[in-house]
């Protein structure tokens, strides 16, 4: 069974005590590890070691967020991963949206630690990127009032379009535009990439384009790589209707390949 929390206990880092396999859980922009929780939870009961970090300026006030980049994101997974390969040799990395370009990023970067990644929905293009493309131009800008400089989301606004996970409502544009950087950063790296990388997207998903994850697949460096597509679910598969299946394709898929190297 699921454990039973708080809104607020949700949205903090979570870690679970394993064996010589450990897994990284990376969230999405403007996220909290909770929506990482599921998968965390499948795995520990495989006897994996977990660990999970609340990224720079989230789960706080959106205005935190504002103030960060993603290479203060990426320093903060390095630390837990660090911090997880000395307890655990075997380590695999899973990441949801802009958490799983910062996992691709970590396997560019450790090639021989990484042993699996699997990149849920990752956001290396936007359904609207045109729209978020022009953040980048306001980032270089003096400071803006906040109604100019903090947008809500589209999501907000419809009644019932909200999350089971804590997450802003609303997004600050020059956090905006350092995830448009690195989307460019990851984007470069793929061919460069050899790690086996599961790829999974959900039908439903508005937020990401539906060319992110083929683009990733054609750019991969990887010999090992897998698509797996859930046309039900939405931008957050781990608490959408085809949670469990997407939960037991990551596990499946670091349980084989952690074994294969």
């Amino acid at each position: 069974m699921p454990i039973d929390l708080s809104r607020d206990e949700r949205a903090r880092p979570f870690r679970f005590d394993g064996g010589e396999i450990g897994c990284l859980l990376l969230h999405g922009f403007t996220g909290t590890p909770s929506e990482m929780r599921p998968i965390g939870e499948a795995l520990a009961k495989r006897g994996y070691a977990v660990r999970a970090p609340l990224l720079p300026g989230h789960g706080t006030r959106v205005e935190d967020l504002a103030a960060t980049t993603w290479p203060q994101w990426f320093a903060t997974a390095m630390d837990e991963w660090t911090d997880l390969g000395s307890r655990s040799p075997r380590r695999v990395i899973a990441g949801l949206s802009m958490g799983a370009l910062l996992a691709l990023h970590l396997a560019h970067d450790r090639p021989r630690e990484v042993r699996a990644v699997a990149a849920l929905a990752p956001a290396l293009e936007l359904n609207r990127q045109r729209n978020a493309e022009i953040a980048r131009w306001l980032s270089w800008l003096p400071a803006l009032p906040r109604r100019a400089a903090i947008v809500t989301k589209r999501s907000a606004k419809v009644p019932g379009g909200g999350r089971l996970t804590p997450a802003y409502d609303e997004i600050p544009l020059r956090s905006l535009a350092s995830m448009i950087a690195l989307q460019r950063r990851v984007r470069a790296e793929l061919p460069a990439i050899t790690t086996p990388v599961l790829l999974v997207d959900g039908g439903r998903d508005d937020t990401i384009s539906p060319a992110a994850s083929p683009a990733i697949e054609a750019a991969l460096g990887s010999v090992v790589k897998s698509h797996r597509r859930f046309e039900r679910s939405g931008h957050i598969l781990t608490e959408d209707v085809d949670a469990p299946a997407v939960i037991d394709a990551v596990a499946d898929f670091f349980d084989e390949h952690v074994a294969a190297r």
